[in-house]
Parts: C-alpha cells; structure tokens; sequence
C-alpha cells in the first residue's frame, strides 16, 4: 500500500443514515461507523418479509444489498453464502454513537476486528442487546474497547482521537483522524441545542485547532425545507408541562425514541412538575438500570425514584431480563386496568408497537398524546396514518414536540467557517448539493470509489 491516504464511502452518502467509511492510510484500515441505512432493502422486504437470519447474508449478497468486502465479516455470516472467510483484513472500527443507522452492520462482522467506542455506548448497546426481541437488532459478540473524550487510540500508526458532541443519542463522539496527509475531521451527528451543546463546541473547537485537511460532515437538515423543529430540549419539557398542567382529568400519553436518555429525562422532570408518575416500558427501565453503571450519563435511578414506574404489559410469555427487572422494581409495577382506574395519576411512554394497550388503559376522550420524535418525512407514511386512527379511535389530541439531534443548515454552515477544513465532504444528507452555499470548496463523496485525501 502506498504511502497515499484514501477515504471510500460505502454508506451515508446521498442518504440520510447508513454512514460507514473507510479511512486508509499506510498500514492502516479503520472503518467510521458501521450503519445500515434506514431503508434498506425496503424494495424486497416489509413488515414480516425480511431476509433470512439463519442464512447470514447470502440473502444480502444475493440481492446486492451489502457489499462483498473481504475480511470484514464473521465467518458465522459468511458460512451460509458463496463468500469464502478470511481473516480479518481492518484494523479498527471506529463508532461515534448508538444509533442503528450508525452500528447496526456490526452484526455481520468478524468479532476479532476492534469496535471502539465511548464507555457509555458500550453500556447502552449491551442494554439494547439484552432487551431486542428482533434477532437483526442484536449486534453479537465484539471485540470492544472504550474511551473517554480525548483519549486518542493509535491502530497500525494511525491515530484516531475522539471529542465527545452532543446527539438525541449520550455518549456520541465526532473523530479526528490524523493521517499522514493531515488531519480528517468527521462529525458523526450532532447538535447545537441539546442540554450538553458545550459538547459540541469542544469538538468544533478542536477540529479546528487541528486544521484539517477533510471535514466530512453530517447534513441531515441542510435541505430546502427543515421539517425539524428548531425547538431545544428544554422547549420540549417546558411545552409539555405548559400542555399538561391543565389537563387534570385526563390520562397523559407519549411516545419518544427509546435510545434518547435527554428525552427519558426530560418526561421524568414534566411528569414530576404536574405531580403524575411517569411509566415506562421495560426496555426503557432496563436501559436507565444498565446505564447506572456509567456514571458520566445522569439518568433517574428507576429502582429509587417512586414516581418512576414500570409498565406491565401481561405479555404471555415475560423475558428473563424483564422478570428480573419486575422483581427489582418490586412494588413500582403497575398494569393497564390500574391506570385505567386513575388516569390523572400518570404519564405513559407508549411506543407503536404498543398501541393495543390503548384498549385496556381507556383514556378519557380528549387525553394527550405527545409525539416526541421527528415528524414523518414522506406525507403518506403508512405507520403514521395507523397511529392516527388509533387516536382517533380513542379520541386523543396529537401534540407535536420534538427536539432534533441535528444541526440546522444554519448552524452546518457556521461549524463549516469555523473549523475552516481544505476540502467538506458531506454525508448523511439527501441535498449534499446545498453545500456549496455553504463552503468553499466541497468534495461529493462517490460511493464504493477510492478518493485521496490530499
């Protein structure tokens, strides 16, 4: 391998989601995040239809879904396929946060490669590895190392340092590479307005400093029309109590991503300023137990607060995981029909796939439901016109209050002066052309093709 640094790009590009690039440079093979886009395959498989776990990824392959990348992938994934294992040819993957469209392709990758990553995402993907019922959404056994922000690892003479930002996601990092051309700056995702944008400004500051060669920037709001609020976290907490205060007679209900411990928290606080008890599911009370062990990430402590409480959903058959969880939470267990006996007393997370509790839990017509999470990209979103006939069915009022894990075009174009980088290589956005408003020279990445970093 020449001495010649090359950056190819095998996900995230034109897309929003699926980030997975190839840093090479000397000896060194280090991977940026290792996502699946979020949609897919979505032309063969809906709903129930998926590829077939017990076959690996001959369906991927098959379908050319997934590249054929030698040395990256488990011989467990590969033995199903024509693809021949060999030993692993990458000498690190680097991830910045735990969001599926930035780990999920972990599952079919050799577990002797190194995954590095934050401490705290090492706890919450252990959590979300324990709770997932969905076989695709369990990431296996990896050969994971941790930092903290600013403890730079070293792979086969290449240095990667990471600085922590802020996301909807905690313990998300951007990274500098420092390569023998100069330093690449990639962002991962991140934001300006979530309770910890100190985070964000120390990574652009540092970037900066660096004087980087690349920025490969994330753009999922640089678009010509944001359908993301510019709300901040503490808009979301401060609106749901204003909407909550007078609603003394109604049953409170919200829906919100479960990986987004800000928002747990924010809900926890307005459920506690309008004197309800917040419930939450049990993968949402697994993942705030699991999260007790890193100390770095403030969540409420579900085994002492009293107006934390759990969710019992009778399911027929309950998980180890969860009877464990019941058997800690004690007497802070409550079911639909309780509920159902005292609306006012509650505030439930309710996620989609949990909409038939509405049936059970009764609300009175004209209860809130608080839609926490990003508005629907296309107008005829199947899942969200089943979501309001349940409210309408049930009669409740639809709130919209969400704040975004991204920056805003505004603020993209700011980091960009700032960190004043040679060349901006954006990525996680479906208008990378609305860059060149943005900054002064900006490199398309080309998908699957070798590009130098001078």
């Amino acid at each position: 391998m020449g001495a010649v640094a090359k950056l190819t790009f095998y996900g995230g590009v034109g897309e929003i989601g699926g980030n997975k690039i190839l840093v090479e440079d000397r000896d060194a093979r280090v991977w940026l995040d290792m996502g699946a886009p979020f949609d897919l395959g979505e032309e063969y498989f809906v709903e129930f239809l998926q590829p077939r776990d017990r076959f690996g990824l001959r369906d991927y392959f098959a379908l050319d879904l997934m590249r054929r990348i030698p040395g990256l992938y488990s011989s467990e994934s590969l033995d199903p396929t024509d693809m021949a294992w060999e030993p692993p040819a990458f000498s690190a993957i680097f991830i910045t946060h735990v969001h599926y469209d930035h780990t999920q392709q972990l599952r079919f990758v050799d577990p002797n490669i190194p995954v590095h990553l934050g401490e705290g995402a090492r706890t919450i993907l252990e959590s979300l590895d324990t709770t997932a019922r969905a076989p695709f959404l369990k990431l296996g056994t990896h050969a994971y190392q941790t930092f903290r922000s600013g403890q730079g690892t070293t792979v086969d003479g290449l240095e990667v340092e990471p600085i922590h930002v802020d996301h909807s996601a905690p313990a998300a990092y951007g990274y500098l590479v420092h390569t023998s051309e100069g330093t690449i700056a990639y962002t991962g995702d991140l934001r300006h307005h979530g309770p910890k944008k100190a985070l964000t400004e120390d990574f652009i500051t540092a970037a900066a400093a660096a004087k980087p060669i690349v920025l490969i920037t994330e753009g999922t709001r640089v678009t010509p029309d944001d359908p993301r609020g510019t709300l901040t976290e503490a808009d979301v907490k401060a609106d749901a109590i204003r909407l909550l205060t007078p609603l003394k007679e109604k049953l409170a209900i919200v829906t919100f991503p479960g990986r987004d411990v800000d928002r747990i928290r924010t809900f926890f606080e307005a459920a506690q300023a309008v004197g309800r008890k917040f419930v939450v599911n049990a993968k949402t009370a697994h993942l705030l137990l699991t999260l007790q062990k890193d100390t770095h990430i403030a969540v409420p402590d579900v085994t002492r607060e009293n107006d934390l409480i759990l969710f019992d959903r009778l399911m027929r058959k309950t998980d180890p995981w969860e009877k464990e969880l019941q058997a800690k939470l004690k007497d802070r267990v409550v079911t639909a029909e309780q509920i159902a006996a005292r609306p006012s007393d509650y505030l439930v997370q309710l996620d989609f796939w949990h909409l038939p509790e509405l049936v059970d839990l009764r609300p009175p017509p004209g209860s809130p439901f608080i839609h926490s999470k990003s508005e629907p990209f296309e107008e005829d979103d199947v899942n969200d016109a089943v979501l309001q006939h349940w409210l309408d069915r049930f009669g409740l009022q639809r709130h919209q209050l969400h704040a975004s894990g991204h920056l805003s075009e505004r603020e993209v174009g700011e980091m960009i002066r700032t960190i004043d980088a040679k060349a901006v290589m954006p990525v996680h956005t479906q208008h990378g052309e609305r860059f060149t408003q943005l900054a002064r020279r900006v490199v398309q990445p080309i998908r699957f093709e070798p590009m130098t970093v001078g």
